[in-house]
């Protein structure tokens, strides 16, 4: 009976961590993410499901719930600046649901971290993503009015996403994950490349220039951590530095060789656009730069300051395209600020932790920060409201805290 619960336990946590990155029912319930008006239902009544989960399993444990709750302060800070966005939100009744949206989703990355082990935690989102990628492949296949791209998307593959920049930015994380536990666990390793391999290749299909570039740099970041960062200073030093002296040339030579290299491929050096968005945010950014817009509340459809940066651009853009920006855009230097200090803090100790004892929980950390930091200069994942990235930020924060005081 144990063993029976525990099971449906792990495939409840599956199903609320694929709702979170993209369920093949969406597409199919939303006759391929066309059917705008019942969009909004369809989600929420997932969404609710995942809510009712968290809080019913956290209910099981609560006592341990509540020490892991403690281990990290700067997320629950963070959430309550959200929250306090609200008295000078846009539109304050959207600010107080998304916020609540939120705080659920932060929720369901405590409940990972106080009930699962980080090997635990990257095993089961390697499950899940094994699935995605299995129903990617069938959705081109078998429904290919949904899986390959439409109009906006060209060629590129987008399985069942909603686009083709929102699968290669999944399966850029699906691919850090893989690679990870290749590197780290000796456990059936050939799944692990397998599953590495196969995010790569959906990554390829999707024609996403940012998510190809972005599985590179992290497939090298991952090799350079764990390789690396535990050899002495006099070593290490050296070594970093001949690294990052070959990347600043080569970055160098691609921003001056950007108008050939982006050309033969069909592409602009404006980054698709992104640099426009960009200038025009940092503009709105400006007439309200110590609290922001509120939660939330900037890119809602028919606000007349979103308005302005899409006149501005030329077209509807949902977002900044760049999670750091809608940070500061939503929430003022206030709320970026916190996100600063408690990100940097979290990656100090996460490197002295390996250097001292290479734990996987810290290295981990590092390498997700680098994803964060890589898919949020191109597009917006970080504090999110049922995403899975934000639920994995706070799980691996959550985690290594835990581990750092079991090893003190």
């Amino acid at each position: 009976m144990r063993k029976f619960l525990i099971s449906a336990e792990q495939i409840l946590t599956v199903t609320c961590l694929m709702i979170y990155s993209g369920t093949p029912l969406i597409p199919l319930l939303t006759d391929g993410f066309t059917v705008k008006e019942t969009d909004r239902t369809i989600f929420r009544f997932f969404y609710t499901f995942t809510y009712i989960v968290s809080f019913s399993l956290i209910a099981l444990r609560w006592k341990k719930v509540t020490h892991v709750f403690s281990r990290d302060k700067f997320i629950w800070v963070l959430i309550g600046v959200c929250a306090l966005s609200s008295f000078w939100s846009l539109d304050p009744d959207t600010t107080v649901r998304r916020v609540f949206a939120l705080a659920a989703t932060t929720i369901f990355g405590l409940y990972l971290a106080s009930r699962y082990t980080l090997k635990e935690q990257l095993k089961l989102c390697a499950y899940m993503f094994g699935f995605s990628a299995v129903m990617c492949f069938l959705f081109v296949i078998f429904l290919p009015q949904y899986g390959l791209g439409n109009d906006v998307d060209g060629a590129g593959w987008r399985g069942i996403y909603p686009s083709k920049n929102v699968l290669g930015e999944t399966f850029v994380l699906s691919a850090a994950i893989f690679f990870f536990q290749a590197m780290t666990n000796q456990e059936n390793r050939w799944v692990s490349w397998l599953g590495y391999v196969t995010s790569g290749i959906l990554i390829f299909f999707s024609k996403s220039t940012t998510s190809i570039v972005n599985f590179i740099i992290i497939t090298a970041a991952i090799v350079i951590y764990y390789r690396i960062l535990h050899l002495k200073y006099k070593v290490m030093i050296p070594i970093l530095t001949f690294i990052s002296t070959i990347a600043i040339a080569f970055y160098t030579w691609f921003i001056s060789e950007a108008d050939t290299i982006l050309g033969s491929v069909g592409k602009d050096t404006t980054l698709t656009g992104r640099s426009e968005i960009w200038s025009a945010v940092l503009e709105m950014i400006a007439k309200k730069p110590l609290l922001g817009y509120g939660y939330g509340a900037f890119w809602i459809e028919n606000n007349s300051e979103s308005t302005i940066v899409q006149q501005t651009i030329q077209w509807n853009a949902p977002n900044s395209h760049n999670g750091f920006l809608d940070l500061w855009l939503e929430l003022g230097l206030l709320g970026f600020s916190v996100f600063l200090i408690g990100f940097v803090i979290n990656l100090l100790k996460a490197i002295y932790i390996i250097r001292c004892n290479q734990t996987s929980e810290s290295l981990w950390l590092l390498v997700y920060f680098t994803v964060i930091i890589l898919t949020n200069v191109a597009e917006t994942t970080f504090l999110e409201q049922n995403s899975l990235p934000w639920i994995l930020y706070v799980s691996a924060i959550l985690s290594n805290k835990l581990s750092t005081r079991a090893n003190l």
